[in-house]
């Protein structure tokens, strides 16, 4: 349970500071970088593959494709999230030459 509140609390906190930056809507030309792709072909191609992390629109009248800020907020916090792999604890006398 304690998860799922810091996952709120760090989707407000996202969602507040996008929205700061660029409103309730999401160009497609920022979301590739905030989503972490190397390049805008990189993430037309995610989405020519239909792979996109969120769901995209197009606004009858606007060029390009948006996504709601709540929903990349949304998905930015649940990636935090989720756990990685502890590394090894390192050796401290690892790499030491005891020559």
């Amino acid at each position: 349970m304690a998860q799922q509140a810091d996952i709120e609390r760090l989707t407000g906190e996202l969602r507040d500071s996008l929205t700061k930056l660029y409103g309730p809507l999401l160009p497609s030309r920022e979301l590739w970088k905030i989503f972490g792709y190397a390049s805008p072909a990189a993430y037309r191609q995610a989405r020519a593959r239909k792979s996109l992390p969120v769901g995209e629109f197009e606004i009858e009248g606007r060029r390009g494709y948006f996504a709601l800020t709540y929903d990349v907020a949304q998905w930015l916090a649940k990636q935090s999230s989720q756990k990685v792999s502890a590394l090894p604890a390192e050796n401290p006398e690892a790499g030491m030459d005891t020559d």
